[in-house]
């Protein structure tokens, strides 16, 4: 499931909760300044996304249902062919948001390297789809550029596509496949059943949707997990909740003391759209660096296949 506004509601909300975290945290105005940015012609992308995805739908209900039962997402391992042409102007103007940040001059050289097609705008997206990090990080020391900075602006142009896809799967087909739609709803794992991804935080929610709810950092599906570490599955006296702000506690951390990972949890009024994800977990940086400071981390993503090296340069012939 997933969640959204429309597009003046979402900036309206953002621009709040922007105004509110500068005063809040002075030192997170250039980080604050990009992000207004970036979620703004994020929600442009969308919209053109919208219009028409960019994307080949050719997924198998019986196939993602397979999958599923032996706990593999639904996108790994799928061949996602992703239309260039839409996607290049954004690719590009990501880059051109992030440059006016901290990351500056290595976000325009890759800006640089993408409009002279040395990355093929489509190729990367679907890499990013397909949650290749090895693959785009391959990419990234072959071109010469950070691969963090590469895997960040794919996962910016990809995002969007990836949310769409997911209500693809888990409202469209789900509603003409009960088997699928079950095996959906059934998901208990820590990792997205779409794409494979951990959740940025939990939301404890007592409006729509109310309940305990995880939300996927990239495709913003909502899905509600088994018992115990989201990581390792252990639980009991092996999780602790830490408030890191007394001041605020609706916001907290759980650590698990067997694997050392960390998930950020949120009371809130309902769940949050997901053109908003980002803008609330800038909003609980805090959080992290409370968990830093404790000795938790965030576990690498899961790797479900290996993939091949993406993102070839356009052909010139």
């Amino acid at each position: 499931m997933t969640y959204s506004l429309g597009t003046t509601d979402i900036l309206a909300r953002a621009a709040a909760e922007w105004d509110q975290m500068s005063q809040r945290w002075p030192h997170l105005e250039s980080a604050v300044s990009v992000q207004r940015r970036l979620v703004t012609r994020s929600l442009d992308l969308g919209q053109t996304i919208d219009e028409r995805l960019p994307v080949d739908l050719s997924f198998q209900p019986a196939r993602l249902a397979e999958k599923l039962r032996v706990g593999t997402p639904m996108l790994a391992g799928e061949w996602v062919v992703v239309t260039s042409s839409t996607l290049r102007s954004f690719v590009i103007g990501f880059c051109t948001d992030l440059e006016a940040g901290e990351t500056g001059g290595p976000a325009g050289r890759l800006g640089g390297i993408l409009a002279r097609d040395e990355i093929d705008a489509g190729s990367l997206v679907a890499a990013s789809i397909g949650r290749q990090q090895e693959a785009i990080r391959a990419k990234a020391h072959h071109v010469g550029v950070a691969p963090d900075l590469l895997w960040l602006v794919a996962e910016l142009a990809s995002a969007p596509i990836a949310n769409r896809l997911q209500q693809t799967f888990t409202v469209e087909m789900a509603a003409e496949h009960p088997e699928l739609e079950s095996l959906i709803a059934e998901w208990d794992r820590g990792f997205c059943s779409v794409c494979g991804s951990w959740p940025t935080f939990a939301e404890y929610s007592k409006g729509k949707g109310s309940g305990r709810g995880l939300r996927c950092s990239f495709c913003g599906i909502a899905w509600n997990p088994g018992g115990g570490c989201i990581y390792c599955q252990e639980g009991g006296e092996t999780l602790i909740t830490a408030v890191v702000d007394p001041e605020r506690p609706s916001r907290r951390l759980e650590l698990c003391r067997q694997c050392g990972g960390y998930l950020k949890c949120l009371d809130v009024p309902a769940p949050t759209p997901f053109e908003l994800l980002a803008v609330e977990d800038l909003d609980t940086h805090d959080l992290d660096i409370g968990a830093a400071e404790r000795g938790y981390f965030r576990p690498s993503l899961p790797t479900f296949t290996a993939g091949d090296v993406p993102c070839p340069p356009v052909s010139t012939e």
